[in-house]
């Protein structure tokens, strides 16, 4: 997510005056209310009191109020009245207030302010959701991925001739000319597919494509626009619904024959037939591992991914900058400035601190209903002694991850010295999503099954927990589970393995740069994927495919 930006959720004729709607949006469980003037209200939906859901609560007197002991909300989300306590009670019930969002109603959309305190600026929009010529139709459809992966999908021109092929795609113009994209202002950006079919010849550079009159628009955070014609336009808001579930909310627009009823049947149609390809996208997207983008991934990215690569390196600024406002860090690189006894004052922050934190090293192991599965991790500490209590810190990107959320309990191995690689390579380079990490390549001699029916590894460790989550805390990239142990025992007195051990003493050391058959160095960009040839690198490089430049390269090491 981009914080400090205003989101289209909701379209507004979702919630009537004096009504209530519960809606899961930016991985939080939300309400939406009018009030009798028709005023707009966004808070939490969990009542503070004892965790009812304010979604089957009512509106009164621009209020809304929990339906279990009646306790009422202001449109801010402040406790104004408990029954229990009486209407004349002096008591601050300020601990009951809500958290709530700043909302506005543009053009039948709803927008929510996501970031932290009053917005900075207007939402940005395209002028056809308040032009009164144009008549829409609306429909919306679920996605089981996060909502960049559909943004990405609405950017995607290559995709054209083979999703599609049936429909928009039709013609089999598989070469991709370009594509070009344009900044239109700091927030908005255009794109055009520019296909042709492939008779042998080369496809046109970025520079010398055009940008069509059937174009893509895309505004930041999550609202595109397809110009069809002057008197057609199809409008997307994406709504994030959490990591792994999103919403595609698709509106035709037409004042083909600016008759109302006419224009309105119009758009009807148009919603089927935007209802058809959309589908057809769906089918593949939600296909796509993992379920969110980012710009360093592991894919080989093309030049036809352009506008794909433009989207993720202004999400990933604008994410920077929201960072920034929140924390400001002036630099990061080496520290330089002390005080007058020399010691480093905290203007800045060497990220090479991080190096000298000490870390041991697991296998996280877990069960989901005949799903075995491991990773990895290098968090895994006591945390309190009385009740005993264990936190470990999961990347969310790990399958394991997710089995745990859904099961809340797991097993974690402590490794040794003893340990080879290849209990690493095995647990730590592939994912649980693609193969079966205890199939006959593990050997079944190496681990053992706990009273909880979850593996724990025997070879290689000296130690392991099973462990009951407790509580989860949100981290951003992990998720952090304090658990309680159930059951621990020791399985052998040898050393734990920390990761500066692992790299010094495990880790095979690598033999060789990488070069080519020519005895040619190779540079690989760690954003896309492209290799540059050449024993160095022109300081002033930028790769061909995502416009990345030196310092995102790293040289092959085989």
């Amino acid at each position: 997510m981009i914080k400090n930006q205003w989101y289209a959720v909701l379209s507004s004729n979702s919630v009537k005056k004096g009504n209530v709607i519960g809606a899961r949006r930016f991985g939080e469980n939300l309400v939406f209310f009018r009030n009798e003037n028709g005023e707009f209200s966004l808070v939490s939906s969990l009542c503070a009191h004892r965790g009812a859901s304010l979604e089957k609560g009512c509106v009164q007197e621009g209020n809304i109020k929990c339906p279990f002991h009646g306790i009422e909300y202001d449109s801010n989300g402040k406790c104004v009245h408990i029954p229990s306590e009486g209407r004349n009670s002096a008591q601050d019930f300020s601990r009951f207030n809500l958290k709530h969002y700043m909302v506005k109603e543009i053009g039948g959309i709803v927008f929510a302010w996501y970031g932290d305190g009053m917005p900075t600026h207007d939402p940005d929009y395209f002028d056809v959701i308040t032009d009164t010529d144009y008549s829409y139709d609306h429909i919306e459809d679920t996605w089981n991925v996060q909502y960049s992966r559909v943004i990405e999908n609405q950017l995607d021109v290559s995709h054209l001739a083979f999703v599609h092929r049936t429909t928009i795609g039709r013609g089999n113009k598989t070469l991709c000319n370009g594509p070009k994209v344009v900044w239109l202002d700091g927030n908005t950006l255009q794109t055009s597919a520019n296909n042709e079919v492939d008779s042998g010849q080369l496809p046109k550079s970025s520079a010398d494509s055009l940008i069509k009159s059937t174009n893509l628009t895309f505004k930041y955070p999550n609202m595109w626009l397809n110009h069809v014609t002057d008197k057609i336009l199809i409008l997307a808001f994406f709504i994030p619904v959490d990591d792994e579930h999103s919403i595609i909310a698709l509106r035709f627009y037409n004042k083909i024959t600016g008759l109302k009823p006419i224009d309105k049947a119009i758009a009807w149609l148009g919603s089927r037939a935007n209802k058809v390809v959309e589908r057809q996208d769906k089918r593949i997207v939600e296909t796509q591992l993992p379920k969110k983008s980012d710009v360093p991934m592991k894919e080989m990215l093309v030049a036809a991914d352009l506008p794909i690569i433009e989207y993720r390196n202004k999400r990933k600024e604008l994410q920077k900058s929201a960072d920034k406002v929140q924390a400001p860090i002036l630099k990061t690189n080496t520290i330089s400035n002390t005080n007058e006894k020399g010691v480093p004052t905290m203007s800045e922050l060497n990220p090479k601190a991080m190096y000298k934190l000490s870390y041991g090293l697991f296998v996280c192991t877990a069960v989901r209903g005949k799903k075995k599965n491991g990773c990895i991790i290098n968090t895994a500490i006591q945390v309190a002694s009385d009740p005993n209590r264990i936190s470990i810190a999961v990347n969310k990107a790990n399958y394991t991850h997710d089995m745990i959320k859904d099961t809340g309990i797991c097993n974690i191995s402590v490794i040794s010295k003893d340990a080879s690689f290849d209990l690493f390579k095995h647990f730590g380079f592939r994912s649980g999503k693609d193969v079966d990490k205890f199939d006959t390549s593990f050997p079944a001699s190496s681990y053992e099954t706990a009273e909880n029916g979850i593996p724990y590894i025997t070879v290689g460790t000296n130690a392991y927990f099973s462990l009951k989550v407790e509580k989860e805390v949100d981290l951003g990239s992990h998720t952090l589970f304090i658990c309680e142990p159930t059951f621990m025992t020791v399985l052998s007195d040898t050393p734990s393995c920390t990761y500066e051990f692992y790299q010094s003493d495990i880790k095979p050391k690598p033999e060789k740069v990488g070069t080519t058959p020519k005895g040619e160095t190779i540079w690989r960009c760690l954003i896309c994927g492209y290799e540059y040839v050449g024993e160095d690198m022109p300081d002033d490089f930028i790769c061909p495919i995502c416009k990345h430049g030196k310092d995102d390269f790293e040289k092959l090491i085989r």
